[in-house]
């Protein structure tokens, strides 16, 4: 039922086959999951890459090894530009399949790569789905920039679920950053500031590389992500407030 609810959806055969395998298996590496499917190594690898453009797979490096990694199944829907009426009579069981599939002792990684404007937008899902306080530090405003009327409406569904967010971006940026519900602005001297965005919500600390096309690094980690918040609070109690 899965694999025909996804092949509605324009999977191929092998990103199918690749997808499962990862919801079933946990992550894994190429080799490992062409031995495992039985696909090509070569079809194995563009199905991966495929998957990974589409924002539903992740992967990280680990001694030189790429291991990927299916993401966390509601957020595939966000992404998936396709026919209405059969996102609609279909998505409920894409989900209801997903989550039947994936074991409840599967290990995640602790980190995960995304790529592309897609791979950053799943990222942002999750931000809205964990409803916890944002902190968030950026030399620059690349989020409304790269993803424009969608900047907006994730800000719309963050406000209507309540979720307080602290940003610290350059001085530069003083008047030229809008006003919104549960967002406070501060801002700092360039020499505090990194060029990679850093966003931390609950155990969660993601680093944003704002190139042609954005790389991002999540890390899933209560130390990692406390060290970097009490970073942000020590940049916090420095920074100036809008003198708007």
């Amino acid at each position: 039922m899965l694999e025909e609810n996804l092949s509605k959806l324009g999977f191929s055969p092998s990103e199918i086959k690749v997808y499962v395998h990862l919801l079933k298996s946990g992550a894994s590496y190429p080799n490992r999951i062409s031995s495992e499917t039985k696909i090509n190594r070569t079809n194995v690898y563009e199905a991966l890459d495929r998957l990974v453009a589409k924002g539903i797979v992740s992967f990280i490096i680990k001694n030189n090894i790429k291991w990927f990694e299916a993401n966390i199944p509601e957020r595939i829907l966000s992404l998936i530009e396709k026919d209405e009426e059969i996102l609609r009579n279909t998505k409920e069981d894409i989900i209801r399949d997903i989550k039947r599939i994936i074991s409840s002792q599967k290990k995640h990684l602790e980190a995960n790569i995304f790529v592309g404007k897609k791979g950053l937008r799943m990222i942002f899902e999750e931000i809205l789905e964990l409803k916890k306080p944002i902190s968030l530090i950026a030399s620059e405003l690349q989020f409304k920039d790269l993803f424009g009327s969608y900047f907006e409406l994730w800000h719309k569904k963050r406000i209507e679920f309540k979720i307080y967010q602290r940003s610290i971006f350059s001085e530069r940026f003083e008047g030229k950053v809008e006003n919104r519900k549960y967002l406070k602005y501060r801002f700092s001297d360039d020499e505090f500031i990194n060029p990679t965005t850093t966003i931390i919500y609950g155990d969660n600390c993601v680093f944003i590389q704002w190139s042609e096309e954005p790389i991002a690094i999540k890390m899933e980690n209560m130390q990692i992500a406390k060290s970097h918040q009490n970073y942000f609070e020590v940049l916090w109690k420095t920074a100036t407030n809008s003198r708007r």
